[in-house]
């Protein structure tokens, strides 16, 4: 559910705040992450090639994902003046997908896939991701991404360092997954370690650890 800054655009980042996000600015988060995962590999694979219907279908879930983490994990978001910009949130141990979908994993991936379109094929990627999750409590980081256009500038960069050091400041494991491998780099730099690996409707999957004190 992550994804790095693409260095094909160009355009300047505009002036920006790195910093904990409010609870008026989450819904703003949401849309954010949703315009810049759109075409992550998941998001294509679980919603198909309509761009209106699968950034509608993803702004719902990062919506639920992002307010939901609110009460348990600051949510560290750049923002220039009034817009969201940029977004790395995190859950807490006991709020992850893991936990969320664990108990249900086993059943969802020995099931039929369901076909392009039913909500349900979205739940192999979620089942198969609480299958791999880190069983020890952790911080699990999702979504993240940059507001299109905007992207190449250091943003993703400067809200993952933020959140690196509240996981640094905290004591916490800080756990993700990313179905690209220049995100494994990106995260790599970050002090993440690539731990485990799965495939899952054709899209890889890399799971990655950070302990605390890592590089940022």
């Amino acid at each position: 559910m992550e994804q790095e800054p693409s260095a094909q655009v160009s355009r300047k980042a505009p002036a920006y705040e790195v910093r904990v996000l409010r609870s008026d600015e989450l819904e703003a988060a949401a849309a954010c992450t949703a315009r810049a995962l759109q075409d992550d590999p998941p998001m294509v694979a679980s919603y198909g090639d309509d761009v209106v219907a699968r950034v509608a279908a993803v702004h719902e879930l990062f919506a639920d994902v992002v307010v939901g983490q609110m009460s348990s994990s600051p949510q560290f978001g750049a923002v220039a003046g009034r817009l969201v910009v940029g977004v790395a949130a995190a859950s807490t141990p006991g709020h992850c997908v893991g936990d969320m979908m664990r108990p249900m994993a086993e059943q969802v991936l020995a099931a039929p896939v369901a076909p392009m379109g039913d909500p349900m094929r979205a739940w192999v990627f979620w089942a198969t991701w609480a299958a791999h999750d880190l069983l020890e409590p952790h911080r699990h980081i999702g979504p993240v991404g940059v507001e299109p256009g905007f992207q190449g500038g250091g943003i993703g960069g400067a809200v993952m360092r933020a959140l690196c050091a509240d996981l640094d400041d905290s004591g916490e494991v800080g756990w993700l997954e990313t179905s690209k491998e220049r995100n494994v780099r990106f995260y790599s730099a970050l002090g993440f370690e690539v731990v485990d690996f799965a495939e899952m409707l054709g899209v890889p999957n890399w799971f990655m650890r950070r302990d605390p004190g890592g590089a940022a």
